[in-house]
């Protein structure tokens, strides 16, 4: 990027860190990196950036910001990326957070210089919120590391199915009704679940036997797991695109998913639709994975990660905010 295109660096966690440890490096050029603590979901937060980008943005500068968070005042100068708008979904997001996601930063986002996005389904979404009036919406796409394009972790010699779950609990991951289906899959068969992420100590101690909790883990070992699992379960309630769902595809894992959202376009017929608030069927999604074994071709796992390269995503953000410079 341009020197004056300075980078809001301060997003680790979730998708959002994800995808700034990806792109961030591969775009950042001579521009100030904002760096600290961040508290997006409080004014306060937007208020501190403000003042640490007003001096950068009064001699020209843009802020590009991975996340969804502009800083007040300075939204004609800044570009963001929207993931996606579960803090607008009742089933995800209380009524005040909801409230303050419309009337503050839907607000906000109204007046960025442009908002990225990393599917045609968050990209339909937050054009429909953001009015005519809005911002343009440019899709720049999710990547996949080249390390889950491997079959030296393939393995079908587990004595037990094994499943694997990724993302913790996160709500909208919603591990507790993964859970309940493994619990009621397993009265009819054998199978076993792994669970990677941050896993609070009362949803742990509630499992049913057969399940292991990881915690966080690195991109290798996440390979590793993803290859020598029967299927990854994501029975998610919502996801602007679903990362672990490609990355499960490019390591030759098929998908166990939640039919709602953009997780339908990323999995395609590499899985096993099932309704994320139904039990039983999220039981019945596992028991066909484990009976009835989906084959993800090596061509197709080749195409997959040739088309969702990290260094394309930064440079269809760099092209993009070029683009309104």
């Amino acid at each position: 990027l341009p020197a004056h295109v300075h980078v809001d660096v301060r997003w680790k966690q979730g998708g959002i860190g994800r995808f700034s440890a990806n792109v961030v490096p591969r775009v950042i050029g001579g521009g100030r990196e904002i760096r600290g603590r961040l508290r997006v979901t409080r004014p306060s937060g937007a208020l501190e950036l403000a003042a640490r980008f007003a001096p950068l943005a009064m001699r020209g500068g843009v802020l590009f910001s991975p996340g969804y968070a502009p800083p007040y005042g300075w939204e004609p100068r800044t570009v963001v990326t929207v993931h996606d708008l579960m803090y607008l979904d009742p089933a995800l997001s209380g009524l005040m957070r909801r409230s303050y996601f419309r009337r503050i930063i839907a607000e906000q986002l109204r007046r960025c210089r442009l908002v990225l996005t990393v599917s045609e389904h968050s990209a339909a979404q937050i054009r429909d919120l953001l009015g005519k009036g809005g911002p343009e919406v440019v899709v720049v796409g999710n990547g996949v590391g080249r390390q889950f394009f491997s079959d030296r972790h393939r393995s079908t010699a587990n004595s037990v199915p094994r499943l694997l779950f990724v993302g913790g609990d996160k709500r909208n991951k919603n591990l507790p009704v993964a859970l309940a289906a493994v619990e009621l899959a397993q009265r009819r068969t054998q199978l076993e679940l792994l669970v990677v992420g941050e896993v609070a100590a009362g949803v742990r101690a509630s499992a049913p036997a057969g399940v292991s909790f990881l915690g966080p883990v690195d991109d290798t070992q996440l390979a590793g797991w993803y290859a020598s699992s029967t299927a990854l379960l994501m029975p998610s309630i919502a996801e602007g695109f679903g990362l672990p769902a490609l990355e499960s595809l490019v390591a030759g894992t098929p998908v166990v998913y939640g039919c709602r959202a953009a997780l339908p376009d990323v999995v395609g017929d590499l899985g096993w639709p099932v309704d994320p608030f139904d039990v039983e069927s999220v039981a019945n999604g596992i028991e066909a994975a484990i009976s009835s074994p989906i084959a993800v071709p090596v061509e197709r796992r080749r195409m997959l990660a040739d088309t969702h390269r990290w260094e394309s995503v930064a440079d269809r953000v760099v092209a993009a905010v070029a683009a309104t410079l």
